[in-house]
């Protein structure tokens, strides 16, 4: 076996403790219960830690996202952006149909200065005449991907959404987590195809200059396994 580590635990063993409370904590649904600023953002709060080291590292004046919701992680993003003083740093936010309540959520939030909603499918040709006349000649992109999880909708985002991100910039695709929630009592069979690991794994091998930056696994409990896509050429 391998040696244990300070207080008991060997690296597998923490590994697996991680991978169990993962699923636990997805089944019973604690992460809808995550805020932030009062408005849900359907994270786990370690991803939200990671997220912030990862724009504090980066820098970017623009954050791409798919999947607004109630516009929770729009408004997490654009306060980091803004307490970092990235004084033009902003938030595109894009999904197939904007909730009136993210709207609202939005136009009440003190960043609402930063955050652009964009309605529309992420796939469409439309909206992504729009997104490059938005960002205009901006290079520092950071995408951030969460909308339908499908094996299909995320491999097509995957290989629409790469060409905004620079050399050493990174692309976020949550939820890769899915295929390890197949098994629980409230996931489904199917996402052990059909689902975003799927998909990552088939565009790593299309794109050689995309690999999954280890580093973002440090805490272990995450939704974004592997999902930490850094840009190398």
């Amino acid at each position: 076996m391998p040696p244990k580590a300070r207080g008991g635990y060997s690296r597998q063993e923490t590994e697996e403790l991680a991978r169990q409370w993962t699923k636990v904590l997805w089944n019973s649904s604690l992460w809808k219960q995550v805020h932030w600023l009062g408005v849900p953002v359907l994270q786990w709060p370690t991803d939200l830690i990671l997220m912030q080291e990862l724009i504090t590292r980066v820098r970017p004046n623009c954050i791409v996202e798919t999947g607004s919701y109630l516009g929770g992680t729009a408004i997490f993003y654009a306060s980091i952006l803004n307490s970092l003083g990235i004084a033009e740093g902003r938030v595109i936010s894009i999904d197939i149909e904007i909730r009136p309540s993210a709207r609202s959520n939005i136009e009440d939030s003190v960043f609402s200065h930063r955050i652009h909603l964009l309605g529309g499918d992420s796939k469409s040709e439309s909206v992504h005449r729009e997104l490059q006349r938005l960002l205009g000649e901006e290079k520092k992109v950071l995408v951030c991907l969460d909308s339908d999880h499908s094996y299909a909708h995320t491999l097509a985002e995957l290989r629409l959404f790469s060409r905004y991100i620079p050399v050493r910039g990174y692309l976020v695709l949550f939820d890769t987590i899915c295929r390890e929630l197949a098994d629980t009592p409230n996931g489904d069979p199917s996402w052990t195809h059909d689902s975003p690991m799927t998909a990552l794994e088939e565009f790593l091998a299309e794109y050689p200059s995309f690999e999954s930056d280890p580093e973002w696994g440090k805490f272990l409990v995450t939704f974004a396994p592997r999902g930490f896509l850094v840009r190398r050429s």
